[in-house]
């Protein structure tokens, strides 16, 4: 078996290798692919000479997405023969062995139709710890996952039109769709940091932690989730981005901006614009 990684960095700094050096001796082999726009080989240079010959720097010359950067280095993984392959954001970090794990499971499994292997997500607004056995699960986020390359090459990449946000949650819908399976390792934690925490408060009291991103954050989660709806009418996305929006009328200052964005993210969604928001031809 042949374990691959795909590390999606953006203006990397050489703090973050402290996370990827945890993992990368248990790779196979491992792309770090930069959709910063420019080259920052010097950066991940002291990184790379330290596993020579394990690790390579992938530039893409030009920011293109995060889609179509791990797309890229998917296609990579599939033309060396990975079975399957590790993405991670250079912030995540394993609290435990957690390749060991899943190589532990697809040895002692039948994983012919199970598409992603997940870990247990560790959220300092949800905090998880590591429990026993395995589980089917449906909407896992894209970084720390294990994907099939075996099930990549049967039902495509992720789709181009995510661009940003919610690749991993069309996919998912798409392997279900397909009938494949997503399973979590249950054993495995990923420490994970997918927005900053927000917390509503009542008399100094913390009633609710809730993640915020920024207003052309939003833009992008609108846009994907309109062309996720039209797409697998995903009732989970439809609630799951009303409950956005309402953060947004509860709790959010700067509403109108927000709003704004999530108007221009669902009107790019209908007349099919899916690139950078400043490429954006109307504004």
């Amino acid at each position: 078996m042949k374990l691959y990684g795909v590390v999606a960095i953006y203006n990397p700094q050489k703090s973050d290798f402290v996370n990827i050096e945890k993992y990368v001796d248990d790779l196979d082999y491992c792309y770090l692919m930069d959709d910063s726009g420019k080259d920052n080989y010097d950066v991940c240079s002291d990184f790379i000479n330290k596993h020579l010959g394990k690790v390579e720097y992938v530039n893409n010359i030009k920011n293109i997405g995060l889609t179509a950067s791990v797309n890229r280095g998917f296609k990579k993984c599939i033309k060396n023969g990975a079975d399957w392959v590790l993405v991670m954001n250079p912030d995540g970090t394993f609290q435990n062995d957690a390749i060991s794990i899943y190589k532990r499971f697809i040895q002692n499994n039948n994983t012919e139709k199970v598409a992603i292997i997940a870990p247990v997500f560790n959220i300092d607004r949800r905090p998880k710890k590591a429990s026993v056995g395995y589980r089917e699960i449906k909407h896992p986020d894209m970084t720390g996952c294990l994907y099939s390359t075996n099930v990549l090459k049967k039902i495509g990449l992720f789709d181009y039109k995510t661009y940003f946000y919610s690749l991993d949650v069309e996919y998912c819908l798409r392997v279900i769709k397909k009938g494949y399976k997503i399973i979590e390792c249950s054993e495995a934690v990923l420490n994970h940091r997918p927005a900053e925490t927000f917390e509503v408060k009542i008399f100094g009291k913390t009633i609710l932690r809730c993640g915020k991103d920024t207003p052309v954050r939003f833009y992008y989660q609108f846009r994907t989730a309109f062309y996720i709806h039209r797409k697998y009418h995903s009732l989970y996305c439809f609630l799951y981005h009303v409950y956005k929006y309402m953060k947004v009328v509860l709790f959010f200052d700067n509403k109108l901006e927000y709003f704004s964005m999530i108007k221009k993210g669902i009107y790019d969604a209908k007349r099919g614009f899916y690139g950078n928001y400043n490429n954006r031809m109307v504004r």
